[in-house]
């Protein structure tokens, strides 16, 4: 919904989105080339150019590499990489060859500017400015030196010396736009009186009638009605697509009561600032309001215009209204309309300017009316659906949600919420199937993988419901000696891919599930995957739980030490394995892997000991490894 609140917003984000486009730090300026190349240096430089004024720097980056290969001492062809670099947001590489450039040729104006933009890009604004000011030592008569200053020093809270910069620009080059604008927002805010800008913008128009940051501003901050009207006339022709010169023109429109003008402006703004239905939260928010309009819109362009010519005039006036917020006036508009009982379109714009004034039973009655006139309104069915869940009419709204999701298979948030009701009737395996639809589009929803996880369970799925308690902010729920014991179920009945599958999807979120990590490593020892178990073994062996299984601890700490000792990591080995002995000192592989390891390291009476304790505890490999020491 565009309420004066959004209109605030609009009118704050232009201003922003001004100060942002206008900053010049992707802009870059050009230099003199001398073109005493070769043939095909010469046709890579100009390729090179070429993409980078049509936006191609990745290209462009490429021929000048090329040309660089060819003559690296061409340093007209450092400073442009040097620009692409900037571009492609590899800013160390752009300080690398704009440094380079003025190393081969001397300190020269651009080099010093594109080095501020590229340090102002990485937030060092001391560095950045000491550039600038480099620059403007080399070329003080360039307007566009005081102008990057003044961004700068606006981006620093440093005001005073920003209006003095912008009107040091001007000084040099009166026709320079921008300058003059930023002057008169500065000071806008730091006087608060809006007309203070005015003199500033008039300027502007004086010089460039077109200029659409001025036209634009000034209808915002005049007072003069009609020359608002014009400015946002020529505004939308010179910047059709400009939401914020719709949204205050429909506004101005509409306060004149000139609706069937009113009436596109709006729907452009609302095309222009698309929200899928996907985001709607059922909760009135701002969000919400704004989808429900943006629905609204689509409906009325549907219908409006097949209308009789005064009904839809006031059908168009109640829609602006409620663009604006003004709810009650927009259903008071409604209920003068002849078509006010019958026409479908009427009754559910009753039912949207009910619904944000807070009368849900009105609302719900009109969504009814109009849903047995059109059974094909989507808004409609999804809100009729949230008030049945309301009212726990669950199979109502099943019916709803169903309809929505035959309208438009896109909506796929229609999934989760039928879920809810399936849940809520005792369906549970269509609720897991409409959660795992909705998930399919939204895998973040840890509600929503809670919901799941507890549908599980009422069907006896066990572990897809551990899975999901995991993979939601629900893990405290799990009680991981349980789910020990049911991982060891499946491994008794020899399904080791199911095991490790569960033992996997858990480990992700829950490290702390040692019993898990066992069953992983044990399956990946077999296959040999050294490289699986060391993407995982440290952060399992640093994640104990009090209460463990001392074996298990003690195989995972093992199981480190072997990773390490692979690494010829002998020190990180010897602690390992050593702590795992600590843990369990009947762990025969621990003794004999550290065994290894000392010998790895010249010490064979400290390996030989391993092995004679591994030997003692029935390790069958110990007793060779003995012998051939003695060899």
């Amino acid at each position: 919904m565009i309420s004066a609140h959004a209109q605030s917003d609009l009118v704050t984000e232009s201003i922003l989105d001004y100060f942002s486009s206008t900053s010049r730090l992707r802009e870059y300026e050009n230099i003199t080339v001398e073109w005493k190349m070769d043939g095909p240096t010469q046709v890579q430089f100009n390729e090179g150019l070429n993409n980078l004024f049509e936006n191609n720097p990745s290209l462009a980056e490429v021929n000048f590499s090329s040309v660089i290969g060819k003559d690296s001492l061409l340093w007209q062809a450092y400073y442009y990489r040097g620009i692409c670099y900037k571009q492609l947001d590899k800013r160390k590489k752009a300080r690398s060859d704009l440094k380079r450039a003025m190393q081969q040729h001397g300190p020269f104006f651009e080099g010093f500017v594109e080095m501020g933009k590229v340090e102002q890009l990485e937030r060092n604004d001391a560095e950045a400015q000491k550039n600038f000011n480099k620059a403007a030592r080399l070329a003080p008569s360039r307007a566009v030196i005081y102008y990057l200053q003044a961004n700068l020093e606006l981006d620093m809270a440093q005001r005073k010396e920003a209006l003095k910069d912008y009107a040091t620009c001007l000084e040099k080059d009166s026709l320079f736009s921008d300058a003059r604008i930023h002057l008169g927002l500065i000071k806008v805010a730091t006087d608060h009186k809006s007309e203070t800008a005015l003199p500033h913008l008039d300027k502007v128009l004086q010089y460039d009638s077109l200029n659409r940051h001025a036209l634009m501003f000034r209808s915002m901050i005049s007072a003069d009605k009609r020359q608002n009207l014009a400015d946002l006339n020529t505004a939308v022709r010179v910047d059709p697509a400009n939401i914020t010169v719709r949204y205050l023109r429909g506004l101005v429109f509409t306060q004149q009561g000139n609706y069937d003008r009113a009436f596109p402006d709006f729907n452009k703004v609302i095309e222009g600032t698309f929200a899928s239905d996907n985001n709607f939260q059922g909760r009135q928010t701002w969000i919400d309001k704004k989808i429900d309009i943006q629905n609204a819109g689509a409906y009325t362009v549907r219908r409006v215009y097949g209308l009789p010519e005064k009904e839809a005039e006031k059908i168009k006036k109640a829609f602006c209204l409620l663009v604006l917020g003004s709810d009650a006036e927009a259903l008071a508009t409604l209920e003068q309309t002849k078509l006010k009982n019958y026409e479908p379109l009427c009754l559910f714009l009753r039912g949207v300017a009910s619904e944000h004034m807070g009368k849900h039973i009105d609302a719900l009655q009109f969504y009814n009316q109009a849903l047995a006139r059109d059974n094909e309104i989507l808004d409609a069915h999804k809100k009729r659906g949230i008030y049945e869940q309301e009212m726990k009419e669950w199979d109502k709204s099943i019916a709803d949600f169903t309809d929505v999701l035959r309208l438009n298979p896109e909506t796929f948030i229609a999934y989760k919420w039928r879920g809810v009701s399936h849940y809520n009737s005792g369906k549970y395996e269509k609720a897991i199937a409409d959660y795992t639809q909705y998930l399919k589009r939204d895998s973040t929803d840890d509600e929503t993988i809670g919901y799941r996880a507890v549908a599980y369970e009422h069907t006896g799925q066990y572990l897809e419901s551990c899975v999901d308690y995991a993979d939601s902010k629900n893990r405290h729920v799990l009680v991981l000696t349980k789910l020990d014991r049911a991982l060891d179920s499946l491994l008794i009945l020899k399904d080791t891919a199911k095991a490790y599958y569960y033992a996997d999807r858990i480990t992700r979120n829950i490290r702390y599930f040692t019993e898990g990590y066992v069953i992983k490593f044990r399956v990946m020892m077999k296959k040999g995957d050294w490289a699986g178990i060391e993407k995982e073994v440290y952060d399992a062996a640093n994640n104990f739980r009090q209460g463990l299984n001392k074996a298990d601890q003690s195989y995972v700490l093992t199981v480190a030490g072997a990773a390490s000792s692979r690494n010829k990591r002998y020190d990180d080995a010897i602690a390992m394995f050593t702590e795992a002995i600590k843990v369990d000192k009947e762990n025969a592989w621990a003794l004999l892997e550290r065994g290894k390891a000392w010998q790895a390291m010249g010490k064979k009476s400290k390996a030989s000991s391993d092995w004679k304790k591994a030997q003692a505890l029935g390790h069958p490999e110990a007793g060779g490894l003995l012998n051939g020491i003695g060899d």
